[in-house]
This record gives C-alpha cells, sequence and structure tokens, in this order.
C-alpha cells in the first residue's frame, strides 16, 4: 500500500477539500483548485514521457510506502502513521497533513461515487457548540471546550440500493362502535380484511457499511440529497478521514430488504382510511432491475466515552443535521436537582410564614 498526497502545484504544500469552495484549497499560498483540474494535471503527470522526468522521479522516491514491518509513514514528515486494512484516508499525529492510502480507495475498494463536504470545520464546531449551551447538566470538560477537539470528518461508506417493486399486502383493520342504554354500554367492533398492491420504485436506499457507525446514528442523519452524488476523486478525501467498508453488500442487503418492506407497508398502509386501527397481516415484494452502489457520505462525528459508557453524536455534513446523545453528569444532576428543591423549600417556607402572619 502507498500512501498519497495532494500537494499544491505551485508551493508544494498539502491540499485540503473545501466544502465551501468545492475545491482543494491551499492554506500556505492560497491558491484553489477545482478537482476536474487536479485530474488533468495528474493526467500529464501520467502521460507517456513524462515518467523520465526527474521531477516524476522525486515524487516517487518522495511518496511514503508501507515499511517492511508493516508500518506506513508520512509523505510528508516521515513519522509513522496509525492505518489498519480499513483506513482509506488519516491525519498525520506530527504535521496533521491528511494522507491517503491508495490501495483502500482502488479497485473492488473505490467508491462509485462521493457526496463532498458542504460544511466546513469551524461551522460544525460551532454548531456543537451551540447545541451543547446552555446544558447544565454536561460533563465539566464540555464547559472549556476542550471536547471540540473530538469532533472529526469522515466521510462514511454506504450502500445504495435501487429496485422497481411490485408490492402486495394485506391488512387487518377495525372499526368501533360505543352506545350505551339505561341498563349497558355496548362496544361493538368489526373486523376487516383489505388487500392492497401497486408499484413502487426505490431509489437510493441508503445502508451504512462501518461496523463502527451504529444503525440508529446514520438512519437518523438522513436524508441526504443524492443529487449532490459526484464520481469519486481521491481528492475529496484531503482534510477528512474515511474508512473502507467493513460490512459487505451481501450483508448490507439484509438491513436495505428490512428498510424496503417497512417502507412499503407505511406507504401501503397509509391508503387504508377510515378505520380505527390497521395492521399488516401479509406483506409480499417482488423486485426487479436492483442495483447495489458503493458510496461515501460526508459525517461530523463527535465521540467521548464516560463514566464506561461510548456516546456518539453526528452532524450530516451536507445538510447540517444533528443526531446523537450526550453525556449526562449525575453530580451536576443532583447538585441542580436539589439545588431547585431548596429554591423550592425556602420559597414554600415564607408563603407558610406570611399565611401565617396574616391569620
Amino acid at each position: 500500500m502507498d500512501l498519497i498526497q495532494y500537494k499544491c502545484p505551485c508551493c508544494g504544500a498539502a491540499l485540503n477539500f473545501s466544502g465551501a469552495e468545492q475545491k482543494l484549497a491551499c492554506k500556505s499560498c492560497g491558491n484553489t483548485y477545482d478537482v476536474s483540474v487536479l485530474k488533468e494535471v495528474a493526467k500529464s503527470e501520467n502521460a507517456p514521457g513524462e515518467q523520465k522526468l526527474e521531477w516524476e522521479e522525486r515524487r516517487e522516491t518522495a511518496a511514503a510506502k508501507r515499511a517492511d514491518d508493516g508500518r506506513y509513514l508520512c509523505p510528508s514528515c516521515g513519522g509513522e502513521v496509525e492505518a489498519d486494512e480499513n483506513t482509506a484516508s488519516t491525519k498525520c499525529p506530527y504535521c496533521e497533513n491528511v494522507v491517503v492510502i491508495r490501495q483502500t480507495v482502488t479497485g473492488r475498494f473505490e467508491p462509485d461515487a462521493v457526496i463532498p463536504f458542504q460544511i466546513e470545520a469551524d461551522r460544525a464546531r460551532q454548531m456543537l457548540e451551540d447545541f451543547c449551551k446552555g446544558k447544565r447538566l454536561l460533563p465539566r470538560n464540555f464547559k472549556d471546550k476542550s471536547y471540540l477537539k473530538n469532533l472529526k470528518g469522515y466521510y462514511v461508506p454506504y450502500w445504495l440500493f435501487d429496485c422497481d417493486v411490485y408490492a402486495d399486502m394485506s391488512f387487518q383493520a377495525t372499526r368501533t362502535r360505543m352506545w350505551s342504554d339505561s341498563n349497558y354500554d355496548y362496544v361493538e367492533t368489526s373486523y376487516y380484511l383489505v388487500n392492497r398492491s401497486g408499484n413502487m420504485r426505490f431509489y437510493h436506499v441508503p445502508v451504512d457499511g462501518s461496523i463502527q457507525m451504529s444503525d440508529e446514528t446514520t438512519e437518523s442523519i438522513e436524508p441526504f440529497d443524492y443529487r449532490g452524488l459526484t464520481e469519486f476523486q481521491p481528492a475529496y478525501l484531503a482534510g477528512y478521514e474515511t474508512d473502507k467498508y467493513d460490512v459487505g453488500a451481501d450483508t448490507a442487503k439484509n438491513r436495505a430488504n428490512e428498510r424496503i418492506y417497512n417502507s412499503a407497508e407505511q406507504e401501503m398502509a397509509g391508503t387504508v382510511i377510515g378505520y380505527d386501527t390497521v395492521r399488516a397481516s401479509k406483506r409480499s415484494l417482488r423486485s426487479s432491475n436492483g442495483h447495489i452502489s458503493y458510496v461515501l457520505l460526508p459525517v461530523w462525528l463527535f465521540e467521548t466515552a464516560y463514566n464506561g459508557k461510548n456516546y456518539q453524536f453526528a452532524i450530516n455534513g451536507q445538510t447540517g443535521k444533528m443526531v446523537g446523545e450526550l453525556p449526562v453528569d449525575k453530580g451536576a444532576f443532583w447538585r441542580y436537582l436539589f439545588g431547585f428543591t431548596g429554591i423550592g423549600t425556602a420559597v414554600l417556607s415564607l408563603l407558610i410564614l406570611l399565611v401565617g402572619g396574616v391569620l
């Protein structure tokens, strides 16, 4: 595996992808580059005859390769970079440049498409900070904002499922009528069997391909706007961390089938109206034109551990939707509760004294 890094054609400094400008930006000289431009630059570099150039040879020499002992070395500073077989891009702990591991984003691991980040790092940190404001029960480290360093931008691997479906479903429905006379109260329940069938088209049903991301988190930050999907280029990974999928398409099919069935049932149940209760009793789907694609979607992820429990908070890197759970300081909870109770007791005592004085 080789580590590759996008460098500014002008000054040689590391480039990071800017979600605001949708370009690769150089913090050193201030220049910005379209991904398509760098793609053309890469074509020029690999054009016939260019391999003989000295610059190309220096580039190959400077590009860090995996060491014999299995370690990865940063192409900028030579420091050791932590990575495993699933890491697609990561940050050097010494010079903080982001490097891409070529083998995990090529071949069968190369995504079909990517949605680039639209939410910049500063905005994501401000969104998380604003969300935490006024929450008095958070642990102490939330007060000094040190928690913000744990917010990282990830490209999360996803499988997208497309298919046409013929759905045939049956529902048990009821209507209830109640009345009374001088002697009794009556309840009459009528039962109905309602059938529904029809054709549906499912487009880009997402299933995350990462074991580290819980389905609850990834499904809660949906939806993504898939009009933002663009052809994958490794340059989009610059400045962010990425893992290749560790949940294969075959495994993801089970979750996709479940989501499609539930969505089809919900859609058809919505047409069964005029009843007090509706419950599906039979669900049958026949699919055609099924297609699976592998994509990377942008997520700002905040993870922390508190009192032995892990907490995960996520921000959709395209839309800004926020979901997740934050820790609660139990000590602060009891202090707040007792403080509130003490105030209430004092007010109650004052009222009793005032009432007693009036009497």
